[in-house]
């Protein structure tokens, strides 16, 4: 941001996206005026897990499904966010998604 004159700013995010306003907001405390948080899972504990709060055994969980490196977890990740998942997604479209999305 500072590249760019940037010296204040406003900072919204939805979902995962909640997560990195938080992040922003908690490393630039200087440079973050204001923050929104929508529909993430910021305040979630272990003990919210525990009780069964969120569909997930862990946290290491939810990170190995939201960075899927197999495409079976890629499988698993759309089952989550789509209301009617593909049916049949062929493994190969799923490994060039990843590699895609994990820049490798």
């Amino acid at each position: 941001m500072e590249v760019n004159s940037v010296k204040r700013m406003r900072v919204v995010g939805l979902s995962y996206g909640g997560f990195v306003a938080y992040s922003l907001a908690a490393q630039f405390k200087e440079m973050v005026e204001r923050v929104v948080i929508c529909c993430a899972g910021v305040c979630l504990e272990e003990k919210d897990l525990e009780d069964g709060l969120f569909p997930v055994k862990s946290l290491e969980e939810t990170a190995e499904i939201l960075l899927p490196q197999t495409p079976e977890k890629m499988k698993e990740l759309m089952r989550f966010t789509f209301v009617k998942p593909p049916v049949k997604t062929p493994n190969c479209i799923l490994v060039d998604f990843i590699q895609v999305i994990l820049v490798i």
